[in-house]
């Protein structure tokens, strides 16, 4: 059985809110009268799977981060999850990593401590998925995280060649495709992702000292000796060679992240609501 004490959870909530159409930062926006930061808290708590979540947030957002955190109704509700705050970085890894320097003096050396990380702005995450991908991770060498099957056919597209016509060189954002992989072997990854703690904060360090050192070109093969862009948790650890389990997903973990995404979610969140 896993000790809730010793998993603790990196909440992502330094990302703007340009693309979402708000001026605040979209983890401050409200959800009929809730903030998606708050929502995401709601859920972390509620699966009773987190013993202490940290929020990574942008300077200018502290006060508003704080006020949040120490609302009384807040803090009875999230009981007995503690929730702290802490500065993120420029890039989501700098956020991630003073997060887990953060959490080290208490998770350091021991086997179990897991820490999940999740996006704010995944707010109507169940917590039922939460517990999933907790309990998932426990029983995995290394990690785990939700995925969800590809709808759409994917392709890997490369820049136009020299040879395209004038025509389609014309075309605004015209790309040439390179190919096709198979969609039964595609998943869209989502979040919390939640790993151990000392293997992600081993994969985290190894990642930041290789792009500190400089990188090899993007195309080569995997591997901390020849950095690519890490665009989740997941990737840093695969690149330091950790195994990573994906579990089933939940559509409700949708990223709110366009305007578009928004009033979806507030309409899946007035049927729930009823």
């Amino acid at each position: 059985m896993i000790n809730t004490d010793h998993v603790f959870a990196l909440v992502a909530a330094a990302g703007s809110g340009t693309r979402l159409g708000f001026d605040t930062p979209k983890a401050f926006v409200k959800l009929r009268g809730r903030t998606l930061l708050e929502r995401s808290l709601d859920a972390l708590a509620e699966s009773q799977s987190v013993g202490h979540a940290i929020v990574l947030v942008s300077p200018d957002m502290v006060d508003a981060a704080r006020e949040i955190v120490n609302h009384p109704e807040n803090k009875l509700s999230w009981a007995p999850m503690g929730v702290g705050i802490e500065l993120g970085g420029s890039e989501r890894v700098d956020s991630v990593y003073a997060g887990l320097q953060k959490v080290q003096p208490l998770a350091a050396g021991r086997p179990d401590s897991l820490v999940l990380i999740h996006d704010a702005a995944r707010c109507l995450v169940p917590a039922q998925l939460v517990a999933e991908v907790v309990t998932a991770a426990g029983d995995a060498q290394s990690g785990a995280i939700p995925v969800l099957p590809v709808a759409d056919t994917i392709k890997v597209i490369e820049p136009l060649g020299a040879q395209v016509s004038h025509a389609v060189a014309r075309l605004d954002g015209a790309e040439k495709v390179v190919s096709t992989p198979p969609r039964s072997m595609l998943r869209a990854a989502q979040t919390p992702q939640v790993f151990r703690f000392d293997q992600l904060l081993d994969a985290n360090e190894r990642y930041l000292n290789a792009v500190e050192i400089g990188s090899a070109h993007p195309t080569e093969k995997h591997g901390l000796d020849s950095v690519q862009e890490a665009t989740d948790d997941a990737s840093l650890m695969e690149m330091a060679g950790y195994e990573v389990v994906a579990v089933p997903g939940h559509l409700l973990a949708m990223k709110i992240t366009t305007e578009m995404d928004y009033r979806v979610a507030e309409m899946l969140l007035a049927g729930m609501e009823e």
